[in-house]
């Protein structure tokens, strides 16, 4: 809607509302356009002072005939009745008149709000190639297994090489490379396989950062069921049309060797073919949109099971920190939760993975118990925390949806699962510390997290 549309509505007397998408349109357009919100505000100057200028002339007393002294004292009582119903009638037209400023001052800022979200949100969603498009739609396929010594595959022409950590200025989060096919969304209401994706990656970095968390999400809005899937970092994979390597390599390769699908998209495509299940959307954020929409939620409470202390924590800036975190409840604000979803010297990366785990659903509890996905306020300020910081290729009507179909969900009700010690065997070749998953271990976890 342009300046002149808008104002022929306003001075028609449409005013912004959701009744009509009409009136949806004229409340965005003022949300971002200044002179036609001082002409709204002339406009309806002009109609109160119509107002008030027609009841003066209605009311206008004629002039007084010759009265007996006898009636003078009845005609002043009349005269004094009609004044305070005139001060009466004013008063109330001022009052409504505050009323109306008032609910037109919500309503422009409950449009801004839904302007400002939707901006928020446009700027997240990127174009990657589905690997839903390449997998069997039976999800009850069973799912390949490594190995324990598997072969390796046959290297890309130039040996991808191991990705350094560098400081140099930089966006956010690395370009992802243009789609190659557009794939088929899943159906609206049935159940969405989500990647959801933590990169390493520091402030001021330019080179392609590795996937340190590593979770698939199944959500079924109809069953009311969630379920989180972990995968180590270290774990030995395929990396289609590149060879084996740790599965956090996937991103990296996929930048650094321009592939198709982006870093997204072969990171997506790998898990897929892993797991033998399609993946619908992919999810990725960094350290920064972490720490920010944990700060934007007003930090996360987390049950923190074993005390925990580590003298060499690694800072972002390349530095080091003591971490310690004592057993019991812990509020935790951005900087905090994301120090405890990554310390792992006193354990392992299978309990800082059961951390991670942790964080999320305390997360999602958060969300819930501020009513957050209902208040705009609280979702503009949560979707401009991770502008800049999240890069996804679900749609926003589909994130929408997701939201309001579990706005009532229990965090308490998420189902997590996770490939662990129990199930993993280390060493493959020259890498000692790879991970190789045992036979059958990642079928049995993939028919867990679909379901009955």
């Amino acid at each position: 809607m342009n300046c002149r549309e808008a104002r022929r509505l306003l001075a028609q007397g449409l005013r912004p509302g959701s009744s009509s998408p009409e009136r949806a349109a004229l409340g965005f357009h003022l949300a971002s356009c200044a002179d036609c919100r001082a002409y709204r505000t002339s406009v309806d100057d002009q109609l109160l002072s119509s107002l008030l200028a027609a009841d003066q002339t209605a009311r206008q007393p004629a002039a007084p005939l010759p009265i007996e002294p006898a009636r003078a004292a009845v005609a002043t009582s009349r005269s004094w009745r009609e004044s305070l119903s005139r001060a009466l009638w004013y008063g109330s037209v001022g009052l409504l008149a505050a009323i109306v400023l008032a609910v037109v001052i919500i309503v422009g800022s409950a449009a801004l709000s839904l302007f400002n979200i939707h901006r928020n949100v446009q700027a997240m969603i990127v174009a990657t190639a589905s690997a839903a498009t390449e997998q069997p739609a039976a999800i009850a396929a069973p799912a390949p297994t490594l190995p324990i010594e598997p072969t390796v595959a046959p290297a890309p022409t130039q040996p991808p090489p191991t990705a350094t950590l560098s400081r140099p200025s930089a966006t956010p989060l690395p370009t992802v490379p243009p789609v190659t096919a557009t794939p088929a969304p899943p159906p609206a209401g049935g159940p969405v396989t989500v990647l959801l994706l933590g990169t390493d990656e520091r402030p001021g970095e330019t080179a392609p950062s590795r996937t340190d968390a590593i979770i698939i999400a199944r959500i079924d809005p109809r069953r009311g069921r969630v379920a989180l899937l972990s995968l180590p970092r270290d774990l030995w994979v395929d990396i289609p049309g590149y060879g084996q390597s740790r599965i956090n390599a996937a991103h990296v390769w996929g930048i650094m060797y321009n592939a198709p699908e982006g870093g997204l998209g072969l990171a997506r495509k790998t898990v897929s073919n892993l797991l033998g299940i399609p993946i619908d959307y992919t999810v990725q954020i960094n350290f920064q949109g972490f720490i920010g929409a944990i700060d934007a939620l007003g930090g996360v409470t987390v049950d923190v099971p074993k005390e925990l202390y580590d003298d060499e924590f690694p800072t972002m800036d390349y530095g080091y920190t003591v971490a310690h975190f004592l057993p019991g409840p812990q509020q935790m604000d951005g900087a905090t939760a994301l120090m405890y979803s990554r310390i792992r010297h006193p354990d392992s990366d299978f309990a800082r993975i059961r951390r991670q785990q942790a964080v999320v659903v305390a997360a999602f509890d958060r969300i819930r118990q501020q009513n957050a996905l209902q208040s705009l306020k609280s979702l503009e300020d949560i979707t401009a925390a991770l502008r800049g910081y999240v890069h996804t290729d679900m749609p926003e009507d589909r994130m929408i949806g997701l939201a309001w179909a579990l706005r009532d969900f229990s965090p308490g009700r998420v189902e997590r699962y996770l490939l662990d010690e129990d199930n993993i065997s280390f060493g493959i070749g020259d890498d000692r510390w790879a991970e190789v998953a045992a036979p059958g271990a990642i079928g049995a976890l993939v028919h867990k997290l679909i379901g009955p």
